[in-house]
């Protein structure tokens, strides 16, 4: 779940300081989050099939989750956050899709393409996700347990969009892994999550992110930025 696909052929708590310094994974025990790479503008449009309303509406309130937690992970300070804003008008860079192609079906419920620019493998241009229909389909309409993990599905899969890579805890949204209890699981936005996508708005796009020394990973419920 949340798999990539690199295509080469085109394409919190308060923590954000006055200038954003990334510590190499290798040199700190703090938690680090790979990074797939980075959209060079700070406003993603995004495009979410209008059918069945239910799903979209999920994926709707997951940008709105991440754009909310970005601006409240700066504590009233300033910097630079990325903005998904909805769109049906053709101007998509990203596109969402409630299905699956045969490829990725027998291995995941999520997945996100990258186009990076010409010899670039890091700058992205635009994203496809795919969610799996068998959770994202009108017969789920008033199933709460599909709604649930359709919101974390949905999170997940932004993340990937943003450029978050996996981090194998147990408990971070960025938790690729399934298991059956994660139905029931809040997701959980972290403190490393947003500080990442502080510095990849910054203009930076390193292989890793670690939290500078001193920072505390905190998760924070996503439903916390709907209210």
């Amino acid at each position: 779940m949340g798999r990539k696909c690199r295509v080469t052929t085109v394409f919190t708590a308060a923590l954000i300081m006055a200038l954003v310094m990334t510590t190499p994974a290798y040199a700190s025990t703090q938690p680090s989050i790979p990074i797939d790479g980075r959209y060079s503008t700070l406003t993603i449009k995004i495009y979410i099939p209008t059918t069945p309303q239910w799903a979209h509406d999920i994926v709707l309130n997951a940008t709105i989750a991440w754009n909310h937690a970005q601006v409240w992970s700066l504590q009233n300070g300033t910097g630079a956050v990325y903005e998904f804003v909805v769109t049906d008008d053709g101007s998509a860079t990203s596109k969402v899709s409630f299905s699956m192609p045969a490829a990725y079906a027998t291995i995941a419920v999520g997945w996100t393409i990258y186009k990076f620019v010409p010899g670039s493998r890091t700058n992205v241009i635009s994203t496809q996700t795919y969610l799996t229909p068998t959770v994202f389909n009108e017969a789920n309409a008033n199933n709460a347990t599909a709604r649930r993990y359709g919101f974390w599905l949905a999170l997940h899969e932004l993340g990937r969009i943003l450029g978050l890579g996996s981090v194998l805890d147990g408990k971070d949204i960025m938790e690729p892994r399934y298991t059956p209890a994660r139905i029931n699981q809040v997701p959980n936005l972290s403190t490393l999550d947003l500080y990442a996508l502080h510095v990849l708005a910054q203009g930076n796009a390193p292989t890793f992110v670690t939290l500078p020394d001193g920072f505390q990973d905190q998760l924070t419920p996503a439903t916390t930025f709907l209210a």
